[in-house]
């Protein structure tokens, strides 16, 4: 099966039909005037006529058309600060680089945190040829890079972008709008693939809801809770691959926790933790969809599997660190329950449809799960 990314304007639609050339599945992020407004995931695309086209796009689109666009922008663009932390990917750095220096409005400053790659100087190289300040660290650890490049940076907040990104053409504009007022701390944007050209970029796609906030800008706040497990599924904010912290916040939080994430034993759940902070401390959380990032999915099976094992692990270690910081057993008990229930149903579905490929996901992120309960914290590299 072979898929195609599409990024169309709402008055361009009729470009579709070119596009789904030899594509059995077309993943549309939709526009209206240069901003995100929906998208629309097509199977045999060639199939459709181009009335159908549109009421599936005007569906698509209704929610974010309606709740309008905001236009002001809280934080000045140069006030904000980029960190991007790598490891021995120093090609992958230079597109997501490149990306943040076509940005308008631009940041403030870019800042790479070089989490002991084995190559010091290209990865230098590769920030100063973009006009980044390179922050190097001797042993590796997502938290441990990210922490560092903040206490490097100058601005009044700080973005984190993971090196596997492309920031989308607004990025920062949107950034700097969902911090419209002083309760709000943390901002977060959006995930969407940057291609689908593997069968494994396409299971990601099926099995993961990182693409499935919705266009809607939303609030989160210890005072509106959306769920009855909350703020313990703290995922339903954003992620930290696409992500904006007040730089007094940061510092109050005591920044990503080194013992979680990346390049440790828990292999994860830095940011769900931090977003947990944020709400259990009173502040506000703000996702803006149109702060728009593409993610270069995996491209192989043998490493999806491992990253969804790693999710489980990093979800398991989160919650165990969460319990330690106050949030109650009991709702740590019955979240976790939960989470297994779905993934259960999940599996029982795959089961029944002979889906083998989702079904071997599921138990790597339950198996993940298992082994994060008993995973010792550390913040060295395993």
């Amino acid at each position: 099966m072979s898929g195609r990314v599409a990024d169309v304007e709402m008055d361009g639609l009729e470009a579709l039909v070119r596009e789904s050339a030899g594509a059995d599945l077309l993943y549309v992020l939709l526009r209206e005037r240069g901003r995100p407004v929906g998208r629309l995931v097509l199977e045999r695309p060639r199939a459709l006529d181009g009335a159908e086209l549109r009421r599936l796009a005007e569906e698509a689109t209704a929610p974010a058309r309606a709740a309008g666009e905001e236009q002001a922008a809280a934080l000045p663009a140069d006030h904000l600060s980029v960190v991007v932390a790598t490891r021995d990917r120093p090609e992958s750095l230079s597109r997501t680089l490149a990306a943040l220096r076509r940005l308008s409005p631009p940041p403030g400053e870019l800042l790479v945190a070089d989490s002991g790659s084995r190559d010091a100087a290209a990865v230098a190289e590769t920030a100063r040829r973009h006009g980044a300040h390179c922050v190097r660290l001797d042993r590796p650890g997502l938290s441990l890079a990210r922490n560092a490049g903040a206490a490097a940076a100058t601005g009044e907040a700080i973005a984190f972008l993971d090196d596997d990104c492309l920031a989308d053409p607004g990025w920062v504009g949107a950034l700097c709008r969902g911090f419209g007022d002083g309760a709000v701390d943390v901002v977060t944007g959006q995930l969407l693939p940057a291609e689908l050209e593997t069968d494994a970029q396409l299971l990601f796609l099926r099995y993961a809801h990182m693409d499935r906030r919705g266009f809607v800008p939303a609030r989160f706040s210890a005072a509106h809770p959306p769920s009855k497990h909350w703020p313990l599924d703290a995922w339903r904010m954003g992620s930290g691959g696409n992500l904006a912290v007040r730089k007094r916040a940061f510092a109050r939080f005591g920044g990503f926790r080194e013992d979680l994430g990346l390049g440790t034993p828990a292999r994860g759940g830095e940011d769900l933790f931090l977003l947990w902070q944020a709400v259990r401390s009173g502040s506000t959380v703000v996702y803006r969809p149109d702060a728009l990032a593409w993610h270069a999915h995996h491209r192989t099976r043998e490493a999806l599997e491992n990253v969804l094992f790693g999710y489980g692990v990093g979800h398991a270690a989160y919650l165990r660190v969460a319990r330690g910081a106050g949030a109650p057993s009991a709702a740590v008990a019955r979240y976790r329950a939960m989470v297994l229930w779905d993934r259960g149903k999940r599996y029982a579905r795959a089961l029944l449809t002979g889906d083998a490929a989702v079904r071997r996901l599921v138990a790597r992120e339950i198996a993940g799960m298992r082994s994060g309960d008993v995973t010792p914290l550390d913040a060295r590299t395993p």
